[in-house]
Parts: structure tokens; C-alpha cells; sequence
């Protein structure tokens, strides 16, 4: 001990009883001081026993009780005393709890004596997270530049929004969207958010993802045309693409992405990885504190924004939400388009705004301070001019075989889900059939790819063939275009557009008439605002009509069903009449 041995009432050595225990009335009370302590040493394997309870090991190959109380590890003390042979006239069965109190203040002393262990017995999931940071130990990764690394991580929005159709009788009336995602990608050492990107759909898929690391990546920022006269950008705010030149095109070193999004990994790891050029850091399962920024980032979102709005459904059903959110959201038409644009002020408003962890800069200062003057601190890694574009960027590339046939005049084609693609060039090239072209495939915008020969010689754009060329769609759109045809459950005729047919197949009620009004599911609702969003023009969307309070099968319009330009369907042969 040294001179700490000489501090007053400092024990050095713990009590210990060497007097044996003797029989006491029920009532009475003491003269049982150290009589565990004893107990112990007489039982060396009783202490170790009741450790392994309380610490609730996991490497014991056993099934541990969740949190298991005082009064369940005294009934296992006892029991392991019966086993081990224990006289009945000796503490604590002399006593009249059996020494409960004992065990309790032993089991408590235990799991004080480590900050991790009483949070894991006594606290909830977010406070077991946070009892694993603030250590006092430095951590293994540090970053110390903007552009070291980038966090990326979805926020499932807490509250309900809608979406307005026009019914067959000339109103509006707005209809209920499913709860949509919000993704965003966060600087680490900056804090500022970079690209962000709002979902349509119950799950956010690889796309998704690939989406905000393009965009954060190559994409400019600029500001929307607001509709509401009310809103305004605030000075010097914006996202980095936008406001800092030499932040415009700047990639990153390290991504650290959500634990949940491990599925993702395969189409992040062979597009992504590779063409930009950064490490992964995926983190353990659970443990959303190692991307704090992001998570931050979402929850003032939530706190400062959704969670205000009238339709919210609060952080859980019995913490802040509203008597009646889906009501509110169509009643007050809570409009997801306009969300959107209070989205985007609100995410430059926070990259604008000062914060204690950067000595009260914003991160747009933060990141000038860096990256701008004459001498930058700071110079981040820049793609090449050539990957700069967007739709170069992440894309798409598989092989497709030359089909076509001379001799029925059937003029060389590729095939991407189950659509032909040609041009001038590749139909007058006879030479090409039944050879393999690398097709790159942007897969937001499947009206056209550009393919290249095997050696590497560009042949130039294929244009989709037919009317998939006319409006703007995605890879997804198309596929799910494609499963409905194999069902049978749309049909197209020769004359249709398939992205407006699928539009009017989401538009059409599946539900009977409440309340004179045709019910048409969230998830339809959903889609069809996802496909209006990837339009270069937001499609108007319409209800189809409804025939009375039946329910209608979802079909396109009467153009579907036809084979020719006729108004009326062609009559059969046999039964017309020779008339000379």
C-alpha cells in the first residue's frame, strides 16, 4: 500500500469471521456480520457459481436469463447449498429470510464494481449504446480531415404524408402514402450532410443507397423552386456540392454504413467500392453509435420537423404521437411534394447553422475553412474529369448477345428485360448478330444504354424500342412492369405507353366506394408518387373510374385491350353477311 496505507479509516484488509455462527430467533437481530465472507471461503465453488449468474456469460453455451433479479439468483444460493451438503443449523438457514438481503446487497456490490455490467442489467438498449462511448480510451479510428469519411445510414419517417389525385369527376381529393424512408450521407469530421435522398418505397433497397453515394459524390446541389412564398433559403446555406467549389466532385476514404444494410453489401462492394475507391466499415450489428453524426442528423430532423406535424406517429405509439395522424395527413393534406421542399431548406439550414462541436462554426464554415484560400489545409481526393458525370458514375455493365436474322429481315437487336434496343448504327450491322457488346445500363433512366464492342470500340446509344422510349423509368419500374405482364394481370397493346398504363393500373380502386370516395391502397399510393417522382416532369395522377360501390379489378384503360386503331373491337368474320 506505500503511503496510501497511512489515509485515515483505510482498510487494509478485508473482514474476516472467525467465529462460528450460532442459532438466533427468528427476531433477532445481528451477530451475523462476515457470515457470507466465511461461507464463501468454506465453499470455494459457491462464489464462482453465483458470478457466473449474475455476469450472465454468454461463452457459457447456456441460455442466459434476461436481467435476472436478486430474489431469482437467492433461490439458486440456496439450492446450490442444499446440493453442496450445507448444515441446516448454519447460516443462512438459522436466519428467517434465509439471508436475502445478504445476496441482494452482494449482487449489487458486484455489479457496481464495472459501469458496463450495472448499465447492462439495469439500462435499455440506447443506454447500453451509449455506455460504449466516452470510454476515456482514444479510439481505434480517427479522422481528422473532411472527406476522411462519410457516414450513411436511413431514417424511417415518423410520421404520415399524402399524395393528391384528381377523380374522375374533375376534384382533388389527396389519398395516404405508406411511411417513406429518408437517406443521408454525413462528413464525419465536418458534420455536414452531404447528399440525402427520399424514398418511395416500404424498404430501402441497394439503388437507394447508390443513389446518395452518386450524389454525394458527383452531384451539384442547388436550390429547389419553392412553391410556398413563405419559405426561404437562409443566407450562406446549402449543401457542400453547392456552396464550396472545391468541394464539388471530392470522394471520400471511409464509409461507414448501417449494420441492418448488410444485404446491400454485394451491390455496394462491386459498383461503388470499386469506382469511387473507399473502404467499408460495416461496424457490429446493433451499435448505432459508431455513426453519430448521422444518427444526430435524424433525430434533429425529427425533433425540429416531423415529430411537429400534425399526422406524426411520435418516437413510439405511447411517446408523442398524434390522437389521429393518417386522419390529419389527408385532412390537412400534408402533401409529400411539399415535405420535400421543407426538406431541403431545413437539411441547408442545418449545414448553416453553428454547433459546440466545431467551436460554434457550421459545417459549411467548417469546411471553407479547410478546403478554400490560396493554401487549402485540407485538399480532398477528386474523381478523374471523365467519371464526373452522373450518368457515367455507378453504372450498370453486363454483356448482351447480338440477335437477329438476314433471312426473315429481322435487323440486329439487344435485349435488356425483355426489351429490344437498336439504333441505325447496330441495325445496318449485319457483321454484329450473334456477337457479345459490353451495355452499360443507367438504371434510372432506362429509355436508352450505350454499349461498346468487345474490344473496347463505342458503338454508341441503343434506344428502348416500341413506347418504352417515351417516358423516363427506372430499372425497378421496369421490372415490376414486367412482372405484372408475366401475370397477366396488365396487359399492353401496341399503341401504349407502358409507364402511363402502369400508372393508371395504380390509380385504378381496388376497394368499394367510403364515404363516395374509391379506397385505393397505401402501397399503390406509394408506387405510383415513386414513378411520378422519376419523371422529368411529376406526372398528374389521376383515379380511374369506379363503377357504383363495386369493387373493380385492377386493369389499363379500354387502349390496352385493343390490337388496332378501330373504336370498336373488330367483329368476327363468320358472322358477317354476304350482302351480294
Amino acid at each position: 500500500m506505500g503511503f496510501r496505507g497511512l489515509r485515515a479509516y483505510l482498510h487494509t484488509k478485508e473482514y474476516v469471521r472467525n467465529k462460528q455462527t450460532s442459532p438466533k430467533r427468528p427476531e433477532q437481530q445481528g451477530g451475523q456480520s462476515g457470515a457470507l465472507s466465511a461461507l464463501l471461503i468454506a465453499m470455494p465453488n459457491l462464489e464462482s457459481l453465483l458470478i457466473r449468474h449474475i455476469s450472465q456469460n454468454a461463452k457459457q453455451l447456456k441460455i442466459a436469463e434476461h436481467r435476472m433479479s436478486a430474489t431469482v439468483l437467492h433461490r439458486i444460493f440456496v439450492r446450490t447449498l442444499h446440493e453442496c451438503g450445507a448444515s441446516k443449523c448454519e447460516w443462512p438457514f438459522n436466519t428467517k429470510y434465509l439471508g436475502l438481503r445478504t445476496i441482494q446487497k452482494y449482487m449489487r456490490n458486484f455489479v457496481e464494481q464495472e459501469f458496463s455490467r450495472l448499465v447492462v442489467s439495469k439500462g435499455k438498449k440506447d443506454a447500453v449504446a451509449q455506455s460504449n462511448v466516452s470510454t476515456g480510451y482514444s479510439p481505434f479510428l480517427q479522422f481528422v480531415d473532411p472527406y476522411d469519411a462519410v457516414e450513411i445510414d436511413a431514417y424511417f419517417q415518423d410520421c404520415f404524408l399524402s399524395v393528391p389525385f384528381l377523380t374522375p369527376e374533375g376534384g382533388e381529393t389527396d389519398l395516404l402514402l405508406e411511411r417513406i424512408w429518408l437517406i443521408a450521407a454525413v462528413d464525419r469530421v465536418s458534420k455536414a450532410i452531404l447528399a440525402y435522398k427520399v424514398v418511395y418505397r416500404s424498404e430501402v433497397t441497394a439503388d437507394d443507397v447508390l443513389d446518395v453515394i452518386k450524389t454525394a459524390a458527383v452531384g451539384k446541389w442547388s436550390p429547389l423552386n419553392l412553391t410556398d412564398q413563405a419559405l426561404r433559403y437562409p443566407p450562406q446555406s446549402g449543401l457542400p456540392s453547392g456552396c464550396i467549389p472545391n468541394a464539388f466532385g471530392a470522394v471520400w476514404s471511409v464509409t461507414f454504413l448501417d449494420g441492418a444494410l448488410a444485404h446491400l453489401a454485394n451491390a455496394i462492394h462491386q459498383r461503388a467500392r470499386c469506382t469511387i475507391g473507399f473502404v467499408i466499415n460495416w461496424g457490429p450489428v446493433g451499435h448505432f453509435e459508431r455513426r453519430p453524426n448521422v444518427e444526430r442528423a435524424f433525430g434533429e430532423v425529427a425533433r425540429t420537423f416531423f415529430q411537429r406535424l400534425p399526422s406524426t406517429t411520435g418516437v413510439s405509439p405511447d411517446n408523442g404521437r398524434a390522437a389521429t395522424p393518417e386522419i390529419n395527413a389527408t385532412r390537412f393534406r400534408i402533401r409529400a411534394s411539399e415535405i420535400e421542399e421543407y426538406l431541403d431548406v431545413l437539411i441547408a439550414q442545418k449545414n448553416a447553422t453553428p454547433t459546440a462541436a466545431l467551436s460554434y462554426r457550421s459545417p459549411l464554415e467548417y469546411l471553407r475553412y479547410f478546403l478554400e484560400g490560396p493554401e487549402p489545409l485540407s485538399w480532398p481526393r477528386h474523381l478523374p474529369d471523365a467519371a464526373r458525370d452522373l450518368v457515367k458514375l455507378l453504372v450498370c455493365r453486363r454483356t448482351a448477345v447480338v440477335r437477329g436474322n438476314p433471312k426473315t429481315g429481322k435487323r440486329p437487336y439487344i435485349q435488356i428485360d425483355r426489351v429490344r434496343y437498336t439504333s441505325p448504327v447496330l441495325a445496318d450491322s449485319a457483321q454484329l448478330i450473334g456477337r457479345k457488346l459490353v451495355v452499360h445500363i443507367d438504371e434510372d433512366d432506362m429509355r436508352q444504354v450505350k454499349v461498346f464492342l468487345d474490344n473496347g470500340a463505342e458503338l454508341g446509344f441503343l434506344t428502348a424500342q416500341g413506347k418504352w422510349s417515351n417516358t423516363k423509368h427506372s430499372r425497378r419500374t421496369r421490372q415490376a412492369i414486367n412482372s405484372l405482364l408475366y401475370r397477366r394481370t396488365l396487359v399492353l397493346a401496341e399503341f401504349d405507353d407502358p409507364v402511363q398504363a402502369y400508372l393508371r393500373y395504380l390509380s385504378t380502386p381496388t376497394k368499394p366506394l367510403k364515404k363516395g370516395q374509391p379506397q385505393i391502397n397505401k402501397r399503390q399510393v406509394t408506387e405510383a408518387a415513386r414513378i411520378s417522382s422519376e419523371m422529368e416532369k411529376p406526372a398528374v395522377l389521376r383515379i380511374e373510374p369506379a363503377s357504383g360501390g363495386t369493387v373493380v379489378t385492377p386493369t389499363v384503360s379500354d387502349v390496352s385491350t385493343r390490337r388496332s386503331l378501330l373504336a370498336s373491337s373488330v367483329p368476327f368474320i363468320g358472322k358477317v353477311r354476304n350482302r351480294t
